[in-house]
């Protein structure tokens, strides 16, 4: 089938550009040409006429961070909740939730964790085979980290201890970190999460410190490049940051405390960056008093404190800026984290031609996706939204996507 797309504004991700009144020619799931309108000859051979020409069209967004097991309640991630439930009941709640990312124009998303027993890897096959609507996924499965780290239980022995706490996988040494990565790939994440430092909304440690050791971690990240897979590192505090990098790892995740020291040595690497600067942000704005433990909520204020003047060094000295959003944390439904545009653009400094780019072309380099999606190029796989209005101008109508495309088929239209 033959699908005619008229542009108002184009952006392909490709440059900085914008092209007015632009053409692209969808045949089933695959961009076959992208050309001016006023080139366009014999349109009754079109199977189908989709007139965007009040709009800005752009290609389908990443999301490099997301959480689809949970959607935004600030008790979700208790223990009491998170070992209550059945890994179905966070695989069919996931699916949907999975579903609100796509409608708000996130084609791919990449989830990082906390869905038990490999559910997220249950939601990624559902949607692939089609049974649900949804964006295509990248999954982390158990993340790695040590005991007593950043998202390990606080529960009493012998409920607790090295081996596996059902979201994670807790590991002590190489060896460990070794058969962890090989026991998630073995069922079905295609690509590896660990935890580098302690972390901001854990109950008893602070985000600063280093987690886990620079063996433990390359020893992890050498399974996935066996493998050909991508890695990830929570990772906050300067130290934890600087030895995730120094061991491999593909993307750092949240960079809080980064130092430009290691910001040099992620642009000498060429390691991506994946800020979440909505995440404080959420949690400054709606966090009720009492919510959260009297240590927490200092965290949550320190970072937030610190984290755009962060990215804005990192952005300023060449670090490659992936999108991702943290999506599922406190406050933060799924559906609803496009607001990270607006941090990045306001807070953070970035041209609001990056912003998108970090949202595209650059999250498609992150995951090694750029080679069908990232960009509006010819023989690329067609996921295509669409804004009302100029995102270049006013970046937050990026909150407000009309149009999605995904792999050829069109998702949301609310052109009329």
């Amino acid at each position: 089938m033959k699908k005619l797309i008229m542009c108002g504004e184009l952006f392909t991700a490709e440059t900085e550009a914008v092209l007015d009144n632009m053409a692209v020619i969808v045949e089933d799931n695959i961009i076959r040409d992208i050309l001016p309108g006023k080139d366009l000859e014999d349109i009754s051979k079109f199977d189908q006429i989709i007139d965007l020409t009040d709009s800005f069209v752009l290609p389908g967004m990443f999301d490099c961070h997301t959480h689809v097991a949970v959607n935004g309640a600030a008790d979700e991630l208790d223990d009491g909740i998170r070992y209550a439930r059945l890994p179905a009941t966070y695989a069919l709640r996931g699916v949907k939730y999975a579903y609100d990312d796509l409608m708000a124009g996130f084609t791919s998303i990449r989830d990082v964790g906390c869905c038990p027993e490999w559910a997220d890897v249950c939601i990624r096959d559902s949607i692939a085979s089609g049974a649900y609507p949804g964006p295509r996924m990248m999954t982390s499965g158990l993340t790695l980290n040590a005991s007593g780290g950043h998202g390990d239980n606080n529960l009493l022995p012998p409920f607790s201890g090295l081996g596996k706490d059902n979201v994670r996988a807790i590991i002590c040494g190489p060896d460990q970190a070794r058969q962890a990565a090989r026991m998630n790939f073995k069922y079905g994440a295609n690509c590896l999460k660990f935890m580098a430092t302690f972390g901001v909304l854990s109950k008893s440690d602070d985000p600063g410190p280093q987690e886990l050791t620079y063996e433990e971690m390359r020893a992890a990240i050498e399974i996935a490049e066996f493998r050909g897979f991508t890695s990830c590192s929570h990772a906050e505090g300067r130290t934890g940051i600087n030895v995730a990098v120094r061991a491999g790892v593909t993307s750092i995740e949240h960079g809080i405390f980064m130092d430009e020291e290691t910001a040099e040595l992620m642009v000498e690497k060429g390691t991506y960056f994946v800020p979440t600067l909505v995440t404080m942000n959420r949690m400054l704005e709606n966090m009720k008093p009492g919510e959260f433990s009297e240590q927490v909520e200092n965290k949550i204020r320190r970072a937030a404190e610190i984290h755009a003047k962060t990215v804005s060094m990192a952005y300023h000295k060449g670090v490659k800026i992936a999108f991702g959003t943290d999506v599922g944390a406190p406050y933060l439904p799924h559906g609803t984290q496009a607001d990270e545009f607006v941090y990045l653009v306001r807070d953070a400094g970035m041209k609001p031609e990056h912003a998108l780019q970090a949202a595209t072309k650059i999250s498609a380099e992150t995951l090694h996706w750029d080679d069908r999606l990232g960009t509006l190029t010819k023989g690329k796989l067609a996921d295509i939204i669409a804004v009302k209005g100029d995102p270049i101008a006013d970046i937050s109508v990026m909150k407000n996507v009309s149009f999605v495309m995904k792999d050829g088929k069109v998702y949301k239209d609310q052109r009329i």
